[in-house]
């Protein structure tokens, strides 16, 4: 996951021990099958057959790809996972901009609606696409390691994948868990701190992969249409039922930039955004 995750769990030691392993192993089995960077990967597999033939996929895999739909539909096609290509112009560590000629050489490989796929196979329709579950994979597996601590019983713990939280269950004694939000201007710092009891939160924010350039911050989260770095949002953090839920808003809400709000106010979804200013748009739960 390229990141600290870990578990979180109130209950019997020696029990916890060995569900704990089962549900690393549930991580680790979607790391394998939808990570870009194991050659031996069902995305690896139809990445590679891009412009050639479609690819078999399970009814997981179709699930995934009709909510990677409704995301696509919802953000106006700003969600869209056929973008990861654009990593190929934005070197985060160079500290060097990208030409706009090789940003355009990349666009026309980017279009999620483009891509042929059904409950049995996907296809890529141009040699050079690619699909990137790198904007939700992580949060997908934090849900699924809860459902398997749910399975066998563990109501009080949770599940946090390189920040993308998922709640299993309370805590013993009800008072909720902690949860910090972190400054975008001192990441190693919260700038908020809230209790929950239930549910997913997840952030999505500009102080991760990023360089800065003449006073202006390029981040890693980059506009499918333009292949350029959003520049509204710091952070924006999301409170929803599952973390893949949450995970996805939260993107979707960078992305849209200054119509995110009047977005998530009308959706009603709790959040805490916080703009590349300082100031604070938020929508949280008492």
């Amino acid at each position: 996951m390229a990141s600290p995750c870990r578990f979180l769990l109130q209950g019997e030691p020696a029990l916890l021990k060995d569900i704990c392993q089962l549900a690393e192993q549930e991580v680790k089995r979607i790391e394998q099958k939808y990570s870009r960077y194991d050659p031996d990967s069902l995305l690896t597999l139809i990445n590679n057959n891009a412009g050639i033939k479609p690819i078999t996929i399970d009814p997981e895999t179709s699930g995934l790809l009709n909510y990677v739909q409704q995301c696509f539909e919802q953000s106006d096609g700003l969600f869209d996972i056929t973008s990861g290509i654009l990593r190929q112009a934005w070197d985060f560590k160079s500290g060097l901009l990208p030409s706009q000629k090789k940003i355009e050489t990349l666009l026309p490989l980017i279009n999620w609606a483009k891509v042929a796929w059904s409950a049995d196979s996907v296809f890529l329709p141009a040699k050079g696409m690619e699909l990137d579950f790198g904007g939700f994979g992580k949060e997908y597996a934090a849900d699924k390691a809860a459902e398997v601590f749910q399975h066998h019983g563990i109501q009080h713990g949770l599940v946090d994948l390189g920040g993308d939280i998922r709640i299993i269950g309370d805590k013993i004694d009800k008072s909720g868990w902690a949860i910090g939000i972190r400054d975008p201007q001192q990441p190693d710092q919260a700038i908020k701190t809230l209790l929950l009891h239930q549910g997913a939160m997840t952030t999505s924010g500009n102080y991760e992969r990023y360089m800065d350039i003449n006073g202006r911050r390029y981040c890693h989260i980059l506009n499918p249409k333009t292949g350029w770095p959003i520049n509204q949002w710091a952070s924006v953090s999301i409170m929803a039922s599952q973390c893949l839920v949450a995970g996805s808003i939260a993107t979707m809400a960078m992305l849209l930039e200054q119509n995110s709000t009047s977005w998530l106010q009308e959706m009603q979804v709790p959040h805490l955004a916080i703009d590349i200013n300082g100031m604070e748009s938020s929508l949280l739960e008492s």
